[in-house]
């Protein structure tokens, strides 16, 4: 790099480096309902929500109106400051006004993913003490347990159902929201009141409940949109029950944006997505850098793109069938919100493989085994503190003890920074495997594999996937007589299915006599993995239906 690129690429770093001050400078919103109402005040007729399946959409005004109906709704069913509702809908408008009506009313979201099973939604309406339910009506079977089921914890007098009525329940939500008298007098929340409860994997164990505040939604929408430049048109094909769809939809807010809504992602379907709505801003996997070039890509007018875990050999390739948008990384976890973005403006590190650099309210270190800060070059485990971070695991205080050193969030990822402040992922400390987006405990899988009957033993691993990132593998040692024949990789597949969300079903299944241990009796996993080895050779593949 000569010396005018080099004065040229310090200029942008300063300017970036100022950008991120004056927003850190700006006085946040107390709270989201003051920030949606700031946004109505300002964009009154501006479409705001748009499905892109259905058509329907929604004015900044006409989603105000809703909300406030359905504050009403919902303090004529007892809730009220603090009280725990879960939702479990599909990314639909019921749902945004839904969470927008519970941060007026100081109330508490439970956002459960909608392809959880009867045992992973029992747990998280148990764990987050969900005193209210709203459930779309195509949920019904999960709401109607059979023997075999863990039993509902909450009566479905206290569920609601979304999108029609059944006897017994608490009544339909469009109903409840139309017939709902007038909006109650209400005490405004405060910016660190609690907000949400976002269940993340984690490292260990059952899904565990961060607790977000309105500070940290606040937070996140506005670091994001410093990412790049404003946009006025946006895609959100992210499920609302995850990150991703929430800091999108408030991203819209702040900028006065109008949200084009998918209920779920589709490759095959992006790049109509983009032109029929003329979106300037989208989120990308790295299954799309491998999809057909097509020639119709030069009809996009994308402004910039955010995508996460991009190798950097597809990052040209991601942007050939973008029409030259600039495709940029950024890295968060729910714990810690916004924490490191590549500026649209930095396009010499494009293809680094680099997720950028600090997000505005973050501090970041690498540190040594001993919490020791490295100097740059040198690999080690990220820490992050700032506003706006997550409280802690709720009723969870020995996983706060051990998450929290001096108020540094301990990430578990491994991470290197070069002497220009530009951060690295390398890997991960945590015993959490990334499918697809989806982060998935391995503690978990091994917890439910080692509750069938037939098996002694089970271990979960990640598998390098060109498509998903990583897939799903388990080792089982069955108890002892018995064999691969007579405990057959589809009735593992089967017991799981019962259990677990389809993006937790293992690809892989392998058989071992026992697993191999570390002198303190713990599953020795690096033996499992052992580098240069093919780990999918003497597996059985349940999506191909072969011994590999």
């Amino acid at each position: 790099m000569n010396s005018v690129v080099q004065l040229r690429c310090s200029d942008i770093l300063d300017a970036i480096a100022e950008k991120h001050l004056a927003a850190e400078r700006l006085e946040l919103a107390p709270n989201l309902s003051t920030l949606l109402d700031r946004a109505i005040a300002r964009h009154a007729d501006t479409l705001l929500w748009v499905s892109i399946d259905s058509g329907a959409s929604l004015t900044y005004r006409a989603f105000g109106i809703g909300v406030t109906r359905c504050v009403a709704a919902l303090h004529g069913l007892g809730v009220r400051h603090g009280t725990h509702v879960g939702i479990m809908l599909p990314s639909i408008s019921a749902l945004a006004v839904t969470w927008m009506a519970l941060a007026r009313l100081g109330a508490v979201m439970v956002p459960v993913n909608t392809r959880y099973t009867a045992r992973e939604l029992s747990h998280v309406l148990t764990e987050g003490n969900v005193a209210l339910l709203i459930a779309d009506h195509e949920f019904l079977p999960l709401l109607r347990r059979s023997a075999d089921d863990p039993p509902l914890p909450l009566p479905t007098e206290r569920i609601v159902l979304h999108g029609g009525s059944m006897p017994g329940f608490a009544g339909e939500w469009q109903s409840l929201c139309d017939s709902a008298g007038a909006s109650p007098s209400l005490l405004a929340p405060e910016p660190d009141q609690l907000m949400t409860l976002q269940f993340t994997s984690g490292s260990t164990g059952m899904p565990k409940a961060c607790m977000l505040t309105h500070r940290y939604w606040l937070t996140i929408g506005l670091a994001r949109m410093q990412q790049g430049p404003p946009v006025q048109r946006m895609l959100i094909d992210m499920p609302f029950h995850y990150m991703g769809g929430q800091w999108r939809f408030l991203m819209a807010l702040y900028l006065g944006a109008t949200a084009f809504v998918a209920r779920q992602p589709s490759l095959t379907r992006m790049l109509d997505r983009l032109l029929t709505h003329d979106i300037q801003f989208c989120s990308v996997a790295p299954a799309l850098a491998k999809q057909p070039l097509e020639e119709r890509r030069h009809g996009l007018h994308l402004s910039w793109v955010s995508t996460m875990d991009l190798p950097g050999h597809l990052h040209g390739p991601m942007e050939e069938r973008l029409n030259d948008a600039p495709v940029r990384e950024m890295y968060g976890t729910t714990e810690t919100g916004a924490s490191l973005a590549m500026p649209v403006a930095v396009s010499w590190m494009s293809g680094s493989g680099s997720c950028g650099l600090p997000a505005p309210f973050r501090q970041l270190k690498i540190v040594d085994e001993n919490g020791a800060e490295l100097p740059p070059g040198g690999t080690g485990e990220l820490w992050i503190r700032g506003p706006g971070m997550m409280l802690g695991y709720y009723k969870h205080e020995a996983a706060n003890a051990d998450a929290f050193h001096d108020g540094w969030f301990r990430t578990g990822d491994l991470f290197r920074r070069d002497a220009g402040g530009f951060h690295t992922m390398l890997g991960r400390i945590k015993d959490v495997i990334r499918r697809s987006g989806e982060n998935i405990s391995a503690s978990e899988l091994e917890g439910m594999l080692c509750a069938m009957p037939e098996i002694a033993e089970a271990a979960a691993i990640p598998v390098p996937d060109a498509t998903r990132g990583e897939e799903v593998k388990i080792f089982v040692a069955l108890l002892p007589g018995l064999d691969a024949a007579r405990v057959p990789p589809a009735h593992i597949l089967d017991f799981c299915r019962r259990r677990l969300a389809r993006f937790k079903l293992p690809r892989y299944i392998a058989y071992l006599p026992a697993l191999p241990k570390t002198p303190s009796g713990k599953i020795a996993k690096h033996v499992l993995r052992p580098p240069g080895v093919d780990l999918r050779v003497g597996t059985f593949d349940t999506i191909e239906g072969v011994w590999r």
